[in-house]
């Protein structure tokens, strides 16, 4: 069992951490305040190389792992998780494709989109007002018409939709199926897709969300992803895959706020030393260093094991609510440790507060995945034998 980063993974996780320092943390105060797309410090991370990173290299992509994405993630979000999410928005657009789409798919689709001289993005379009934790009912319909199908509805809360150029888009070709009925398509940006409300959040200012409607938009057959039906399939394999990168950008955004208290309790003093000596400051931050660590671990082993071929439906959703539920909570401690200083919009933690609260509540709140990890875990206890046995409604029961 060995923890350390290849000389490989380790070059990535500083230059990352370089591009950070440079361009990320100087800059995204400065950003937030117009509330739009960060265009050029993306265009700089597609330039770095820090970009579609899980695109294999038949359809143009660098062929890296999903653990080499977490330290992108990471490091970037320890930053400014806005950006983060900017920067690494095609891993969720994207997914779906490389998950179910042909290699010729790739090429025509998504190859274009990763090779160029100018950054461009995808949109994971899932959810809808109606349809948030439920995929089953998701209203956007796809009917084929001829070597054609037409797809009218409208998603909601799609992440870098204004700026971006293909779609992936679930809808459903058998609405009374549900779940079963789901299918995946990809929309190339044009006649029929509009952009609607762009959304006024209160953190991640620094990305963008807004509505996608389709209006009698018509692809080719060919634009289907697998077949119709592997939709949720397709999704829930797609959320296997990402979570460990959100629980990155949470590990990120969980460490700054743990680096900017314990700065701060070295340097501010009262009666006589400074505070990170009083008992009640220092088991904070003690509790901070320990979520962060957790968070670090949890993150790469779902990583890891997505890359391994393992099922990691209950590690991920371990590793996102997690690092999520330590980054809130790290980012409130260092709120409560500044005192006012914290509360104001010149000190960072403000900021750290409000982009963490986004971590628990996007691809999947932390209920959700408390529920999906929750069943796993009662399936796989079902023919547990703890070796102790009762009498339970009369029957020899092993005690769970």
């Amino acid at each position: 069992m060995d923890f350390s980063l290849s000389e490989k993974e380790q070059k990535l996780f500083e230059r990352a951490k370089e591009f950070t320092r440079e361009h990320i943390t100087p800059e995204a105060n400065e950003l937030e305040k117009r509330n739009e797309f960060p265009k050029e410090i993306v265009q700089k991370a597609y330039e770095a190389g820090l970009m579609n990173l899980h695109i294999p290299t038949e359809a143009g992509g660098p062929g890296l792992s999903l653990l080499d994405e977490t330290f992108v993630s990471e490091a970037t979000g320890y930053g400014c998780a806005g950006l983060a999410t900017s920067i690494m928005c095609n891993n969720l657009a994207f997914a779906p494709l490389v998950i179910g789409a042909t290699i010729e798919q790739l090429k025509k689709y998504v190859e274009p989109l990763i090779t160029g001289k100018d950054a461009k993005f995808g949109a994971f379009c899932l959810t809808e007002r109606g349809a948030g934790s439920d995929a089953g009912a998701v209203a956007t319909r796809a009917v084929r018409d001829g070597d054609e199908y037409i797809i009218n509805g409208l998603k909601c809360y799609i992440t870098s939709a204004p700026q971006a150029s293909l779609f992936t888009v679930f809808a459903s070709t058998q609405p009374e199926l549900k779940t079963k009925g789901l299918s995946v398509f990809m929309i190339p940006k044009g006649k029929g897709v509009k952009i609607g409300h762009i959304e006024n959040k209160m953190g991640q200012l620094n990305s963008v969300q807004s509505e996608v409607i389709f209006e009698d938009v018509r692809v080719p057959k060919e634009c289907l992803v697998g077949k119709e039906g592997e939709g949720f399939k397709i999704a829930m394999k797609t959320l296997d895959k990402t979570r460990a990168g959100i629980a990155a950008i949470a590990t990120g955004v969980a460490q700054r706020a743990l680096d900017e208290a314990a700065k701060f309790a070295n340097i501010r003093h009262q009666f006589g030393q400074a505070i990170g000596r009083f008992q009640g400051i220092g088991f904070m931050l003690a509790d901070m260093g320990a979520r962060v660590a957790a968070s670090r671990l949890l993150t790469r082993y779902s990583a890891w094991m997505a890359d391994q071929g393992m099922m990691n439906s209950k590690d991920s959703a371990f590793a996102k609510f997690f690092a999520a539920d330590s980054a809130m909570q790290n980012a409130t401690d260092a709120v409560q440790i500044m005192g006012g200083y914290g509360y104001i919009s010149e000190y960072p933690a403000e900021k750290l507060m409000r982009d963490a609260k986004l971590l628990q509540i996007y691809e999947g709140t932390n209920q959700i995945q408390r529920l999906v990890s929750s069943g796993i875990i009662l399936r796989e206890s079902a023919n547990l034998d703890t070796g102790f046995h009762v009498k339970y409604d009369g029957k020899d029961a092993p005690i769970m």
